[in-house]
């Protein structure tokens, strides 16, 4: 008796609850997911692997990011400084291991006396890199992972550690030329898939979805150019319902340089990102 007792106050404290939930819901979700309105934005990168030894490179990055504003589409205003750095390892041909830091600078869109222009966002990263090269084109395999402390524009509030989670499959296709090689134009499709964990992250684990087809251009074995137009869209990091747009235009520039003795064999070109 007493047993069955224990099951009927259980049961009516799970319909309470389930009650009181429901009602919470209705008032904080939509019944359906929400797109944003797109923005636009522009990416000028610049991608350089320095080899310092037989094995080893120093991997550094530099990204200047523009956003829209109420003037201009993709150049209105600066959005982030990105300056990614790490050591390279690169036993073989078809695999390469780096780790390293980044310093991102944030630049705020909204100003008033409880906002900074600007915030920091450090981050350790690592990642990994498989190549399947076939006899005229070559496909990339990437798992970058990424430790970040990110806070909001508001003054004293304080950072939070997160995980970024990233795949990304590559393909660099020659056009205009039998293999990959100095003057051959490529096409680039390339697709990538942000996950994030954390404090805060509940509703919202799909941060961004990569679509970013593009064109490029082996100038020598030292620099190569692309160029992309790139389809984003993911969670929004207030509400999971709510899923953002972007169309983003990035110039790329890609420098290879043997650090070693003049002498020494400049390092065949490498076109990981």
């Amino acid at each position: 008796m007493k047993l069955r007792g224990a099951y009927f106050f259980a049961l009516i404290f799970i319909c309470f609850s389930s009650l009181v939930f429901s009602q919470e819901g209705e008032n904080s979700f939509p019944d359906q997911s929400i797109l944003s309105e797109p923005e636009t934005l522009t990416w000028i990168n610049s991608y350089g692997t320095f080899r310092i030894s037989e094995k080893w490179f120093w991997h550094a990055e530099l990204h200047y990011r523009m956003r829209e504003n109420d003037d201009r589409n993709f150049i209105g205003d600066v959005a982030q400084i990105y300056n990614r750095h790490g050591i390279k390892y690169i036993p073989t041909k078809n695999f390469s291991a780096t780790f390293g830091g980044v310093l991102r600078v944030d630049f705020g869109e909204q100003s008033g006396d409880d906002l900074q222009d600007l915030i920091l966002e450090p981050r350790l990263w690592h990642e990994y890199i498989w190549t399947m090269p076939f006899e005229r084109f070559r496909v990339y395999h990437r798992i970058r992972i990424e430790h970040r402390w990110k806070r909001s524009f508001a003054k004293g509030s304080d950072y939070e550690f997160g995980n970024r989670w990233r795949y990304k499959f590559m393909m660099k296709i020659p056009l205009n030329k039998p293999n990959l090689q100095p003057g051959a134009f490529y096409f680039n499709p390339d697709v990538e898939l942000i996950m994030q964990t954390g404090k805060g992250i509940v509703d919202n684990p799909v941060e961004d979805l990569r679509l970013y087809p593009g064109i490029g251009y082996i100038a020598s074995p030292r620099v190569s150019y692309s160029a992309n137009m790139m389809y984003t869209t993911g969670q929004s990091s207030d509400f999971g319902g709510v899923y953002r747009e972007r169309w983003i235009f990035k110039f790329n520039v890609y420098i290879n340089l043997d650090l070693r003795k003049f002498d020494d064999k400049i390092p065949d070109t490498r076109f990981y990102e």
